[in-house]
């Protein structure tokens, strides 16, 4: 974030739109303290906003519009998630405490010590009026998810609409972006044919897509008889994996995969099943939607070919890392920039400053993770909660090793990752208190 989104969201503010949408916010925001759903909802439209971003290099300054009124949502992208992201907060004000008094856990903890690391540098080094921004941004986030989401969890039934939130970003994504496919969907994949959506670029919309599949497999899971709602739950995962697919990215693709392993893990059978449905739907379906990018050369060849895109920048990462140990490489410019992995991300820009604490933050992960799997080998009634999790964690994990997924600050994957880990928390505590009951 930087002066001009500043401008920008003052500029929104006063607009005769600005204006009438606050109000009708408002509005929202007063309904929303007696609705839970239509609070869940609110914090999915944030995440949404949050994904929002125009892809610009040297050589493309302005990308093609889209048509009313996305290309007015992707303009004003992040002043809308300011104001949301607001609205949560005072949301999240107002919501009284439950029996939960712990709601933060660890591994976010060690992920606010990677961001100060970033903070801390970009301050001393480069543009403070930006470190500041950033500071303020991601304290707003973690706030408001403890604050809001995170107070929220104090029964299954918000533990439902938890997930339900993660699912419904997917939802208004690809609801959106098939709107804008109806009238032109090469405004969605001018950049070597790879669909990139509203989002910046192919890999932001790939990490989102894959992101929320274990979320949609909960949902689905979870209506045991087949009604209209599975249908439109099965309906939405496949639009899902369809967009991914035509992303090209093979980080969203070991995501996906893993997502839908770490899910039935323990269902050899259904996962059998699964696949074979999926591959009857994709080879019946696929080549009516957007032939045009499901024979695009860039698409098939980023999947058939073996080669390593990122070795250089890696390689490059790694000898940063190498040479600067402590604290990092020199600062070029005001801020950091981040390489395509999270883990030689950190330690290139940081050093063992910001490095160590995103692996205490990557062992607490794992340390949940194991944690829900005991849960659910002692309880198979938690199967399909703990699995959604599990699934999560693990998609983002995997992703992070091919992206910076875990050092944003208002970006979809840090409000997933602590959504997850805030879900994750919640079944955590609700097995300690069972236990202390039967004692």
């Amino acid at each position: 974030m930087d002066s001009s989104y500043i401008s920008t969201l003052f500029d929104l503010i006063a607009s005769p739109y600005g204006l009438l949408g606050i109000v009708m916010l408002l509005l929202i925001l007063e309904r929303a303290k007696k609705s839970p759903r239509l609070a869940w909802l609110l914090f999915s439209v944030c995440c949404f906003a949050a994904s929002l971003g125009k892809y610009e290099d040297e050589w493309i300054k302005q990308p093609p519009p889209l048509v009313f009124p996305l290309e007015q949502l992707r303009e004003t992208g992040r002043p809308l998630t300011i104001i949301l992201l607001t609205l949560l907060l005072l949301l999240g004000l107002q919501t009284r405490n439950g029996w939960r008094r712990l709601l933060i856990p660890q591994p976010i903890q060690y992920l606010i010590m990677v961001q100060a690391a970033i903070f801390l540098k970009t301050a001393i080094y480069g543009d403070i009026g930006f470190a500041l921004q950033a500071a303020l941004t991601f304290g707003a986030v973690v706030q408001m998810v403890r604050l809001g989401p995170a107070r929220w969890l104090q029964d299954g039934y918000n533990f439902y609409l938890g997930v339900w939130a993660i699912a419904m970003v997917g939802v208004i994504f690809t609801f959106a972006n098939a709107y804008q496919g109806v009238f032109n969907m090469q405004a969605l994949a001018f950049v070597q044919g790879r669909f990139q959506g509203t989002t910046a670029n192919a890999q932001h919309a790939a990490v989102l897509l894959a992101g929320t599949i274990p979320c949609f497999m909960f949902i689905i899971e979870s209506h045991k008889k087949w009604n209209l709602f599975k249908v439109f739950w099965i309906a939405n995962l496949c639009l899902v994996s369809y967009f991914l697919f035509l992303t090209g990215s093979r980080t969203g693709a070991i995501m996906g995969v893993a997502s839908i392993l770490f899910f039935y893990r323990q269902k050899v059978g259904t996962l059998i099943r699964l696949g074979l449905f999926a591959g009857i739907v994709l080879s019946l379906f696929l080549p009516f939607l957007a032939p045009d990018l499901l024979t695009s050369a860039s698409v098939n060849n980023r999947y058939l070919s073996g080669g390593n895109t990122r070795e250089g920048a890696w390689t490059g990462m790694w000898n940063s890392f190498i040479s600067y140990p402590l604290f990092g490489a020199p600062l070029e410019g005001g801020r950091l920039g981040f390489g395509e992995n999270s883990w030689l991300a950190a330690g290139s820009t940081t050093g063992l400053m910001g490095f160590i604490p995103l692996v205490m933050m990557g062992l607490g992960c794992l340390r949940i993770m194991f944690q829900l799997n005991s849960l659910s080998n002692r309880k198979p009634g938690y199967f399909l909660h703990t699995s959604t999790i599990i699934s999560g964690l693990a998609c983002f994990i995997s992703g992070s090793f091919t992206e910076a997924v875990f050092l944003g600050n208002l970006t979809f994957p840090v409000m997933a990752l602590l959504m997850y880990l805030s879900l994750g928390k919640y079944l955590i505590d609700v097995d300690y208190v069972e236990s202390q009951t039967l004692l």
